[in-house]
């Protein structure tokens, strides 16, 4: 089963952790989303995980051979092709493992027959030709039409230049490249923030068909309580997992954040009150002993914090 994973992941700009000590593993029927205040770091995670950035510290492994698409929130531009042809290029794995059995075919034109490495070669041979045909590679003409009309663009568009399209259909196309190329595991950040209502319901039935894992950045409710079943938050560096929808990760939040609030506010009330003791007798001969003993309880709550 393909998977990436983090294990032990730090990061940090200046003297700000932006990951700590953090560990994920995403693989095949993955179907998580990643939330957290902006600027916590849910890009730079995304970025990590799609070995594009590195961390300071940690492991990042990913299965010999698994395929990843990752797509950034903005800034890619498509130009000097038309829209069929830049899509085309979604599906370079495939022809490059085409272009690989071509080449055993060849060598195995000059085998000997019968012997051993005909037998290897054939095995081979097989095994790429196998891969092509479960991936849907002879199918690829329709896929990549029924992806970029899905998204919005008309059969029209096919044959015009990337050029000129603005910079939100720039964007589709870049996210059309990323469900056409077929990856074991989607890396999508933002993914709906440039489709219209029509294109977002098809992307979340997409998603709920695909059969690889995913992790996205949504800030669409309603759009991740359709397409997810597992919640990252990323809070202080740390991640932590919330099971079941969207909705149910907001409710649990919602309380453990009550809880954080009164056990805060119940620490307030006992610093105060061993400070107004401190400050009462610390100066008595009677008390002094109890006084320094609050000192000491004051002092380790003051640690903690």
């Amino acid at each position: 089963m393909a998977f990436v994973q983090f294990s032990k992941v730090s990061l940090a700009f200046g003297d700000r952790d932006i990951l700590r000590d953090v560990s994920l593993n995403l693989q095949a029927g993955t179907k998580a989303a990643l939330t957290g205040a902006n600027g916590a770091g849910k890009s730079t995670l995304i970025k990590i995980l799609a070995g594009i950035s590195e961390p300071d510290s940690g492991t990042r492994v990913a299965e010999k051979g698994a395929r990843l698409a990752y797509l950034p929130q903005s800034g890619l531009v498509h130009h000097g092709c038309t829209l069929r042809e830049e899509a085309d290029k979604a599906f370079a794995w495939g022809y490059e493992l085409q272009a690989e059995c071509d080449r055993i075919g060849t060598q195995l034109q000059s085998c000997k027959v019968g012997s051993a490495e005909e037998e290897r070669l054939a095995l081979v041979h097989s095994e790429l030709l196998s891969k092509l045909e479960s991936s849907g590679w002879y199918h690829r003409q329709s896929a990549a039409e029924q992806v970029l009309v899905g998204l919005g663009f008309s059969k029209a568009d096919f044959d015009k230049a990337t050029d000129c399209f603005s910079g939100g259909w720039q964007m589709r196309i870049a996210l059309a490249k990323a469900l056409m190329a077929n990856p074991d595991i989607l890396l999508l950040d933002e993914p709906t923030n440039y489709l219209d209502l029509e294109a977002r319901n098809w992307l979340e039935k997409f998603l709920s068909d695909f059969s690889g894992g995913f992790l996205l950045v949504s800030h669409d409710r309603y759009f991740l309580d359709h397409t997810i079943n597992e919640v990252y938050e990323l809070f202080g560096g740390s991640l932590k997992r919330y099971p079941g929808n969207f909705s149910h990760y907001e409710k649990v939040r919602a309380t453990e954040l009550e809880t954080l609030m009164a056990e805060y506010e119940k620490q307030q009330q006992e610093i105060a009150h061993l400070e107004d003791f401190i400050n009462r007798f610390g100066y008595k001969a009677t008390k002094a002993a109890q006084a320094q003993e609050r000192q000491k309880m004051l002092d380790k709550i003051l640690a903690n914090k």
